[in-house]
């Protein structure tokens, strides 16, 4: 990543999202470039992440994919079985 654009809300966002190891590289060039109490900090918090191999699950990982899947499929069975009652209802009157 171009350090031009690395910002300390840049490494806030990443952390944010889950995104370790982006945050942690970006981190590290803001307290390369200008070190402060609050660039030291996230790091100390992505080092210590990246020590308990914490997962960063990104929307476009195949676990989130399949889980979302999952969801929709979940969604339209209710539909569904939701329809047949209606329709055994209207039947039966």
């Amino acid at each position: 990543m171009t350090q031009d654009i690395q910002t300390l809300e840049l490494a806030k966002l990443y952390e944010r999202q889950g995104y370790v190891k982006e945050a942690l590289e970006t981190y590290t060039v803001l307290d390369d470039r200008e070190p402060s109490i609050e660039t030291r900090a996230g790091l100390d918090r992505m080092e210590k992440r990246m020590e308990k191999k914490e997962p960063s699950v990104s929307p476009d990982s195949p676990l989130s994919q399949v889980f979302e899947k999952w969801v929709k499929l979940l969604v339209l069975q209710h539909r569904v079985d939701t329809m047949k009652k209606m329709a055994a209802q209207r039947l039966s009157v």
